[in-house]
């Protein structure tokens, strides 16, 4: 399985694990599945989850009323969810899915985990081994994992970007 983010998508997701960041956020993932790759056109971030360090909580009649939503008012398909893991004191964050992510991963779908990390230095954003995409913007590491559920396994999936690896090479001309 292939997940290919667009460049409003991984803006998205950027910008809404940098807002909350020392708390989790949660948003859903607007696109078009087709069996073999999810096109994520859009994140959208949840204005009234219950953000904590270690949790992010959603109301589910909440949740219902914007699934409704996106089926009445849009052509994309909901296609899956997004949270972010932060650093938590020293303990660097992961996009380890953990058991409760497991527990409320929809079959069919896919879910994007964003790691958020303080760090010293820049580094260039790239492709990592299992499929990741990892890079730095102002002062924060972020790693991104996709997964996706398919007859009860989550399996990672492989998350392509090409607007993330070539935006740091943009040079401003004067």
């Amino acid at each position: 399985m292939e997940v290919y983010l667009s460049e409003n998508a991984f803006v998205g997701l950027l910008v809404s694990t940098i807002e909350v960041y020392q708390k989790e956020c949660f948003g859903i993932l607007l696109g078009h599945a087709t069996p073999q790759r999810v096109v994520v056109d859009f994140a959208v971030p949840y204005q009234t989850a219950k953000r904590k360090f270690r949790e992010v909580h959603i109301d589910l009649g909440r949740s219902r009323r914007v699934d409704e939503a996106v089926k009445t008012a849009s052509r994309w398909e909901l296609v899956g969810d997004y949270h972010s893991h932060p650093m938590y004191g020293e303990v660097k964050a992961t996009t380890k899915l953990s058991k409760v992510d497991q527990q409320f991963f929809g079959e069919g779908s896919i879910s994007i985990v964003v790691a958020i990390n303080d760090i010293a230095r820049q580094q260039r954003w790239s492709y990592v081994k299992g499929g990741s995409l990892s890079g730095s913007i102002n002062g924060y590491s972020i790693r991104i994992t996709a997964y996706h559920k398919m007859n009860g396994q989550i399996e990672r999936a492989l998350l392509l970007c090409p607007y993330a690896i070539g935006f740091l090479e943009r040079k401003v001309e004067s």
